[in-house]
């Protein structure tokens, strides 16, 4: 069944990069709820084909994009497991779901503020209660509506939720939850992919 191709990881159809692009929406939600000054930079090490880090740019913040496949945006051939730091003041990205935990060590190695968009039930797990614990979150925000990372390509209805999940420079003492309304304004138009 096609529609549910995101939550089916042996899935033939799924790419092998676990390559999805992230609608502009969910970017520029988690910029209204941070609002961050306009000198932040931030570094987009999954930024695949730039759709978030076009965001970013689009309102006015400096971009760091990388990634380690080529997908004709960013620095291509980065590894951010394992990269060396990149001066910056916020990593903001949407991760490979594999790779999710190293990503999150990493991220904490740099010490700098994140905010990684994951699944929705993602803290559902007892294997993943430690890594929530070692350095508590500062928010986990539910998007309230389900984006659309096949660009209406496969037909259906998006079938993922997803959360962003955001630490700062310190552990939390507590983690706020807080939905995401979907934003009535996007800063730029929807980009298009052929993934």
């Amino acid at each position: 069944m096609k529609g549910n191709i995101l939550a089916n990881r042996s899935s033939p159809d799924r790419p092998e990069t676990e390559y999805y692009p992230t609608p502009s929406e969910v970017t520029q939600a988690l910029l209204n709820y941070l609002d961050l000054p306009q000198d932040t930079i931030i570094w987009e090490p999954a930024c695949g084909a730039g759709f978030m880090a076009e965001v970013f740019q689009k309102a006015g913040y400096k971009v760091i994009a990388s990634d380690l496949n080529d997908f004709g945006y960013g620095f291509t051939g980065l590894d951010f497991i394992g990269s060396r730091y990149r001066e910056c003041d916020w990593i903001i990205t949407n991760p490979p779901f594999k790779l999710s935990v190293e990503f999150i060590e990493q991220c904490l190695k740099h010490g700098k503020p994140f905010a990684l968009l994951l699944k929705s039930q993602y803290w559902h797990s007892k294997n993943r209660i430690d890594v929530f614990n070692k350095f508590k979150p500062q928010a986990v925000l539910p998007l309230t509506w389900r984006p659309d990372f096949l660009f209406k390509k496969k037909g259906g209805s998006p079938t993922m939720e997803c959360i962003w999940t955001i630490w700062g420079a310190e552990p939390a003492i507590t983690t706020k939850y807080q939905p995401l309304k979907k934003p009535s304004k996007i800063l730029i138009k929807e980009a298009t992919t052929n993934a």
